[in-house]
């Protein structure tokens, strides 16, 4: 290839950078066209973990469940709650915590992990981004049926409440695919950063009210209001309680998903020329 058609990959220029935007839409619109490709590799994905299995992808589910099972017993004693009330609290945030969870520790390794496809194979990098969050979105429906087993024996009935959770979990899948337009190229090119992410998620756990209620806190503690994560899985929670999530959870957790969008789209246009190169 002539020295002339060489990419130019670095650019001040306004109309540079525009022209990096319409590329990455325009990449995003390709994959988006070409879902049947990625919705049968997401799937394939998640079946290929668990070949010659007699559950199969359910595995999750079981693990999963008597582990909610096996901490619920215990941490309603801790907490001196009844376990009609902690376990189906405990159950939902788990399988949230997996999904969100999932989404921000696995968005590191899509490039590096499918370096050899990014390099040899042409086809729109968005692909790989749809590819992932639907895995991810898959395992988070076959853990979702913990919370069935969970609301039929404890006979819990959220009501009109429940259709809250459609456009919550719009938001959290939303957000997981923001996340990973940032850090998959980010972890592609520094290898360190996927180490550093896991460190922090597993902090972050615990500081979120997942194994306890936030109604533990005293006056709301201003660490619980300023972790996004609580508000993301309070919208979430609340309508499978049967309650309905307050309008500051949800006025954070629109604003997040604005500003992450913007971020994550300039961020992923700006770079992703890049990417074959760092993977």
């Amino acid at each position: 290839m002539a020295l002339t058609d060489a990419p130019v990959f670095v650019s001040t220029g306004h109309s540079d950078r525009k022209a990096r935007m319409r590329e990455c839409v325009a990449d995003f619109s390709k994959g988006l066209g070409m879902r049947e490709l990625w919705l049968f590799l997401g799937w394939r994905d998640v079946r290929k973990h668990y070949q010659r299995s007699v559950l199969g992808p359910f595995w999750l589910t079981l693990s999963m469940g008597l582990m909610v099972l096996g901490l619920g017993i215990l941490y309603s004693q801790i907490f001196g709650q009844a376990i009609h009330d902690y376990l189906p609290f405990l159950a939902i945030g788990f399988i949230i915590w997996g999904l969100i969870s999932g989404l921000i520790i696995g968005a590191c390794d899509v490039y590096s992990g499918a370096a050899a496809s990014v390099r040899q194979v042409r086809m729109p990098l968005s692909i790989y981004v749809f590819q992932f969050v639907w895995r991810q979105f898959i395992t988070f429906a076959h853990n979702f049926i913990i919370y069935i087993v969970v609301a039929i024996f404890f006979g819990l009935s959220p009501g009109l409440n429940v259709l809250m959770f459609v456009p919550a979990l719009v938001l959290v899948v939303l957000n997981g695919f923001f996340v990973t337009m940032i850090l998959a190229p980010l972890c592609a090119r520094f290898r360190d950063i996927p180490m550093i992410v896991q460190s922090v998620v597993q902090i972050v756990f615990f500081m979120t009210p997942i194994l306890w209620d936030p109604k533990l806190v005293p006056q709301r503690a201003v660490f619980l209001q300023a972790n996004p994560f609580y508000h993301f899985i309070e919208i979430i929670r609340a309508p499978l309680l049967g309650r309905v999530a307050s309008l500051e959870n949800w006025t954070i957790c629109l604003g997040l998903t604005a500003v992450l969008g913007f971020l994550a789209f300039h961020f992923f246009a700006r770079y992703r020329p890049r990417i074959a190169y760092w993977a």
